[in-house]
């Protein structure tokens, strides 16, 4: 009942900002980005680390989800089997990849090899597939994002180390 109320008050605020945007252009001092009408996302086909869009071999099923991470939150090393499409609605997500290490070798200690952040008002990108990786919340407010994972159905959409 938590995450539905959560998710009916963020969409709310985010349906706010596109109705208030053409008379209210200060809706930034509230902390929220001001949504202006546009594609989030157009015509994308590689990943924030070059790779190709694949989509899944077997029974195509799409898995969304809205995320809140509190200050100093940090995600244990993980990959995604597939891509997804990622939005930011509040602050920033810092993701830490490490691309030295194989999928298969999950014991390897791990190590940063590269890291991108994702802010608030910034395009939607495509989630990184295939590729150890962590994320965290470095700012000092909520992190607020949407992603949509184009999967397999029944399998599973990230891997622990």
């Amino acid at each position: 009942m938590k995450t539905k109320l959560l998710l009916l008050i963020t969409l709310s605020l985010v349906l706010t900002a596109c109705v208030n945007e053409t008379s209210t252009p200060s809706n930034t001092q509230s902390g929220l980005v001001p949504f202006v009408n546009g594609d989030l996302m157009t015509n994308v086909s590689v990943d924030p680390l070059g790779n190709e869009l694949i989509y899944p071999t077997g029974v195509a099923a799409i898995t969304s989800q809205l995320k809140v991470w509190k200050p100093g939150f940090k995600s244990p090393w993980h990959y995604h089997p597939y891509t997804g499409v990622a939005y930011i609605i509040q602050g920033e997500l810092t993701v830490n990849f490490d691309t030295n290490t194989s999928l298969t070798d999950s014991l390897q200690q791990k190590g940063t090899v590269s890291t991108q952040t994702y802010k608030a008002g910034d395009k939607a990108f495509l989630g990184v597939a295939n590729t150890w990786h962590f994320s965290e919340n470095l700012a000092d407010k909520d992190l607020i994002f949407m992603v949509t994972w184009i999967g397999e159905k029944n399998k599973p959409i990230a891997v622990l180390e």
